[in-house]
Parts: C-alpha cells; structure tokens; sequence
C-alpha cells in the first residue's frame, strides 16, 4: 500500500522521519547521559514515539477499516489477503503430442501489508515466490491490477524436464465483477506464456 503514494510523497515521508529519528536518537542519549532535552529534541522524541505507535495501529487495524468503510477499497486498492485457488493454462505446446498441457490446479497465497506484499504460488511440481510486488489501481475503470515478479523452483523429482526459472505475472481484479475473481498472465525466462485465473477459497 505504501507504494500508493505518489514518489514525492514518499520522499518527503522518509526525509521527515529520518530528520526525526536522528534527533530522538541524540534525546534519547541525552536523557541518558542526564541532559536536559532541547524543545526540538523533546518534540522530536515525542513525534517519533507517537509515530511509531500510529503506524504499528494502522498495519494492525486498516484491514478492519477497509471492512467497514468499503470505499476505501476503491479509493485505495482492495483488500486480497487470503488463498486462492484456480488454474494455469500454459500456451506451451508438448512437442511429443503437438498439443497444448491440461490445465494445471494451482493455489495461491496472498499477504497484503501496508509497507509490504507478497505472493506465493504453490503447484502438484513446484512452488513459486514474489521476489517484487507493484500494485497498480485503475480507478476510473474500477479495475486493480497486482504485478510482481517471481522465482519458480520446481520440486527436484521434476527437474530434468521442467528447470528452476524466473518470470514476471500480473493479476487483475474487476471490482464491479467480483472481488472475489483474480484473472492474469504470466510469461517467464524459459519464453513461456499462460493465463491464470483465481477465485478466493479463505480470507487470511
């Protein structure tokens, strides 16, 4: 969610903390060394005492606030923690057969933070990670759209034929449709192509 923010924003976000921080940390040794606080010490100790304990509040409590006040889901980005579960449909063609592979069952855990998300990816012969996430909200078309790259290692029983790869995905969630339904495509290094669809089976 952090991500959100507009670069300007963020900048001056970690700029004002960081100003913050460097005075607590000389207050804080100021009160141990017996020294009274200066009023920019005392200030910024406060600040940043108070700030710690807003921002360790709203990673505990937006998801309740998103339940309550849905607009924030589309003024922000929507809720998708959880497991999903769903199909990938590669566009690979088995050179042995000249066909395409059967759909492969696939489960997919989502854990959304504010600073921080991440997707995991699980098949019956490998299981995937996110190494980068970016969300992307299209608000005017009431879509959202989860980007992330990924590594893939697949269990070593099927290594010979199917190596460890990295590749890049997307998954997108019509608003208005369902927000229960992610739909995406994945390409990978391997210059592989599919398409993948998800439904939420629980909510983390």
């Amino acid at each position: 969610m952090w991500t959100l923010l507009p670069l300007r924003w963020q900048i001056l976000i970690v700029l004002g903390i960081g100003a913050a921080l460097a005075w607590s940390v000389d207050g804080a040794l100021a009160l141990l060394a017996g020294r009274s606080l200066t009023v920019v010490q005392l200030i910024s100790f406060t600040a940043t005492l108070v700030g710690l304990m807003l921002t360790w509040f709203a990673e505990l409590s937006w998801r309740w606030l998103w339940r309550h006040f849905p607009t924030l889901q589309r003024k922000a980005f929507p809720d998708l923690n959880g497991q999903w579960e769903g199909t990938l449909r590669s566009t690979w063609i088995d050179p042995k057969t000249d066909q395409p592979i059967a759909p492969i069952p696939i489960a997919v855990a989502i854990h959304q933070g504010l600073f921080a998300t991440s997707v995991r990816l699980r098949t019956n012969e490998s299981r995937s990670y996110s190494t980068k996430v970016f969300l992307e909200p299209h608000h005017d078309a009431r879509r959202f759209r989860l980007c992330y790259t990924y590594c893939n290692d697949p269990d070593a029983a099927h290594q010979h034929r199917s190596a460890p790869h990295d590749g890049h995905a997307f998954l997108e969630l019509d608003f208005d449709d369902d927000k229960d339904r992610l739909t995406g495509r994945y390409f990978t290094s391997r210059k592989t192509t599919g398409d993948l669809e998800l439904r939420r089976a629980s909510v983390k």
